[in-house]
């Protein structure tokens, strides 16, 4: 499945057009298809142009609606995105996180992303330049310009990915924490998520929107925007304790469930850590289970 989740206003907001995004849904996908999705989507329980309960009924897949406090606004966002993803389907393997203002063009796409097989991958229109960053990706000049080199974009992500890093990256633009990721992937592993589709969507609103521009103040430094950010780098630090953690569930699997005594076990082990703390961990082994003994 692929679960939509994405935050809506419509007080005040004159380029929020849910029906239209869910109109196109309807008519770029088969029936077959329209069980493989639903929505999920935030209001804030201040906004009284909000949708009523039950206005998403007839639609052909399910449309989860949630209301509470509009908090920071788009400087929240990431704590919606994280709620509605643990709300989702369980059998959902795709998040598109989009917005009020998108809407669907191409009929097929939702066929095209679930024959991804891949566990960890981030489906989008454009490939940006991630080797172009590697080793300068903390310069300032280089984080204005990675973080916007994807244009104008409604990611694609696989559910493990969301789930290995626990998070959407402690600040508000889920692009921007992606991008971010994937550059530290790429430095650290050479590893690149990246599967490129044709563009299925288009963006309805204008760019020049007063809830996506500009600096309005916030508590969160760890914010990453076009023109600002992230003040506290310490924001890289921890995308790059994400980016082991993928590469560690790509490398060694991402089961939950132990394996069983055997060779397999026992090399897993042995490659958990460098080859060469082998010998002082078997001997911290020896010396714990003759404690135990006695």
């Amino acid at each position: 499945m692929i679960s939509v989740i994405f935050c809506s206003r419509v007080k005040d907001n004159p380029d929020s057009n849910v029906g239209r995004l869910l109109d196109s849904m309807v008519a770029n996908t088969t029936p077959e298809e329209q069980e493989q999705v639903e929505f999920l989507i935030k209001y804030d329980d201040d906004d009284e142009h909000r949708p009523a309960a039950g206005a998403f009924a007839n639609y052909p897949f399910p449309v989860r609606t949630f209301a509470w406090s509009r908090g920071e606004g788009r400087h929240a966002l990431h704590h919606a995105q994280e709620y509605m993803f643990t709300q989702r389907d369980p059998r959902s393997r795709f998040l598109l996180m989009t917005a009020d203002d998108f809407y669907f063009t191409r009929p097929g796409f939702v066929s095209e992303i679930l024959n991804t097989r891949d566990e960890f991958c981030i489906l989008g229109y454009k490939r940006p330049p991630i080797e172009a960053y590697a080793r300068r990706y903390e310069q300032e000049a280089m984080i204005r310009d990675w973080v916007v080199s994807f244009g104008c974009w409604s990611p694609v992500v696989s559910v493990r990915l969301i789930e290995v890093c626990q998070n959407f990256g402690w600040q508000a633009n889920v692009d921007s924490w992606l991008m971010g990721l994937s550059v530290v992937l790429y430095d650290m592993y050479g590893i690149v998520l990246w599967h490129t589709v044709p563009s299925f969507y288009e963006r309805g609103g204008s760019y020049e929107r007063p809830a996506s521009v500009g600096t309005a103040p916030t508590y969160n430094n760890m914010e990453l925007t076009n023109n600002k950010g992230p003040e506290n780098k310490y924001w890289f630090e921890l995308v790059r304790r994400q980016a082991r953690n993928v590469y560690l569930n790509m490398r060694y699997g991402t089961s939950l469930k132990p394996l069983g005594w055997g060779p397999r076990r026992l090399l897993r082990k042995i490659r958990s850590q460098p080859i060469g703390q082998l010998p002082d961990r078997m001997w911290r082994r020896i010396k714990r289970d003759l404690r135990i003994a006695n």
